[in-house]
């Protein structure tokens, strides 16, 4: 995929590297909260999720980092274990399927995948949304006493082309995970099986961001 993006690609590494090491953290989505989830899979047509409740690593975060409970695109990623490699679903507050969209609380609007999935010759986007009536602004202090107030779920569905959406699992968070280690989420590296996020030139740039930012901390 380098190759795919040759000296463009290598400008977004170094460009991605200097921002991490400049921060100190990563270079997007720095100031994040990981939490304690489990996901318990609806339909597995399009999704091929575990077949029983499985506890999974969840990192909710701001992707400018902006400070306090200032509106921004935020993140929620999601790392389901496996009996291979773990699977790493990361979807960000978006405007339609494909624009990132700055939200003023954890549990606004919906959250997408951005890029599409390549998966069984369809384009297929993964989508979240909150189910819970309470509500948190955009601070990871505001997000940490949500948590610690009671659960909170969220329902994932595949959306298709034409807007079609499918539940296929709800997430629902339960806790704060102070002392789990901070796995280095990659949703080209630890795609699902059969999944592979399009368009290729595009995803080839954002895994060399994700190279950059990885190297740079």
């Amino acid at each position: 995929m380098a190759e795919q993006t040759g000296p463009v690609g290598r400008l977004f590494r170094a460009g991605f590297h200097a921002l991490s090491a400049l921060r100190g953290a990563r270079a997007f989505h720095p100031n994040g909260l990981l939490l304690k989830g489990k996901l318990h899979a609806l339909k597995r047509d399009d999704l091929a999720l575990p077949t029983a409740p499985v506890e999974v690593t969840v990192r909710m975060s701001k992707g400018a980092g902006l400070p306090g409970r200032m509106p921004d695109a935020l993140g929620l990623a999601v790392r389901i274990p496996t009996d291979g490699d773990p699977w790493d679903l990361t979807l960000t507050t978006s405007a339609g399927r494909v624009l990132p969209r700055p939200a003023r609380r954890w549990t606004d609007g919906r959250y997408s995948s951005l890029l599409p999935y390549r998966a069984n010759g369809a384009l297929v986007w993964l989508s979240a949304r909150a189910e819970s009536p309470r509500h948190a602004d955009a601070s990871l202090d505001s997000l940490r006493r949500l948590v610690s107030e009671g659960p909170v779920t969220y329902l994932i569905e595949t959306v298709r082309v034409n807007g079609a959406r499918k539940p296929c699992a709800t997430l629902t968070l339960h806790g704060v995970d102070e002392d789990a280690p901070r796995p280095a989420f990659d949703p080209m590296l630890n795609a699902p099986p059969g999944w592979e996020l399009r368009p290729r030139w595009l995803t080839g740039l954002r895994e060399r961001a994700y190279e950059g930012s990885r190297e740079g901390r």
